[in-house]
């Protein structure tokens, strides 16, 4: 496809480009404090720093051999692919959500690109379902972070434009990582962001098989139930949740699915993220979906599904 700039009319990307998320950070090194109050060199670890209302912000200690990967970098690079992919009108339907945690410590930005949507229809339905089927999305996220707690990665995969369930966690193999090492360079991502959507279609293919594949709600318990390192608790709640979205899709997988990617997309009262005043809901979030990524991996969801 080929992308022609209008002048006159920045695009979405370009009117994203003032964004927090996308401020630079820079590395300096530590001083300690002795007993007398002189200064102490810290070596082998450095702090990084951003600016936040015209003052430094600290963003945490990393060590010396940490590699600094700017967000501004990671989205620039795939932001050129999608406009050397993309027609203009594929780009003006791009949804852009920036999430920032621990204090700008961690962040990610995510891009729902809607002109890429498909539609699924459920099976194993009854009068009583109250939809049909429903439309998913294309959806990328990129995120990284400064203190040491979080990976450079990239990720993609369907969202339910209904009820919003993001889907980027199907299988591990949906993202990559990256350590924040001498090899992190933005330049290893360029080639995963540029299959996207062809990742997305064949996603989409198999969300048609979950859609059509009937379930048993006693084998739904089992398997609830069954996930690694559910408590009793956790797993009433989840088959809660699916219990709901049973009623809205029938009975089958992806509603079984969708129920989980609710609990990983969701500061819910369902599912409500604990404030530790560490401005954590972004990180929780990202955490719960390797959390779901893992349970749809395990024995007893691929039993569930076969």
């Amino acid at each position: 496809m080929n992308y022609m700039i209008n002048d006159n009319k920045p695009d979405t990307f370009a009117m994203a480009s003032t964004s927090d998320v996308l401020a630079p950070v820079v590395a300096r090194e530590m001083q300690g404090i002795g007993r007398n109050g002189e200064e102490l060199p810290a070596q082998g670890f450095v702090g990084n720093y951003t600016m936040k209302n015209g003052q430094p912000q600290f963003l945490g200690v990393v060590s010396d051999s940490y590699k600094l990967v700017q967000m501004r970098d990671l989205c620039a690079a795939a932001e050129d692919q999608m406009r050397q992919h993309f027609d203009r009108d594929v780009i003006d339907s791009i949804e852009i959500k920036d999430h920032s945690g621990r204090g700008g410590a961690y962040v990610s930005r995510s891009y729902t690109v809607k002109a890429f949507k498909e539609a699924l229809r459920y099976g194993n339905t009854t009068a009583k379902t109250l939809q049909v089927g429903t439309t998913v999305a294309a959806k990328m996220y990129l995120r990284t972070g400064y203190d040491g707690e979080t990976r450079t990665s990239v990720g993609t995969g369907p969202v339910d434009l209904v009820c919003n369930n993001g889907m980027v966690a199907l299988k591990n193999v949906d993202a990559f990582s990256r350590k924040h090492t001498a090899g992190s360079d933005v330049s290893i991502f360029q080639e995963w962001i540029e299959n996207a959507i062809p990742t997305f279609e064949r996603y989409v293919e198999e969300m048609r098989e979950w859609a059509q594949q009937p379930v048993e709600w006693s084998q739904v318990e089992t398997a609830i139930h069954a996930l690694p390192g559910v408590s009793e608790r956790r797993a009433v709640s989840l088959l809660e949740q699916i219990d709901r979205e049973v009623r809205s899709r029938g009975l089958n997988f992806y509603a079984v699915v969708s129920g989980l990617t609710y609990y990983s997309s969701h500061d819910s009262l369902e599912f409500p993220v604990r404030n530790t005043g560490n401005d954590n809901v972004a990180t929780t979030l990202a955490v719960r979906e390797q959390e779901v990524s893992r349970w749809i991996a395990s024995e007893p969801l691929q039993a569930l599904a076969a």
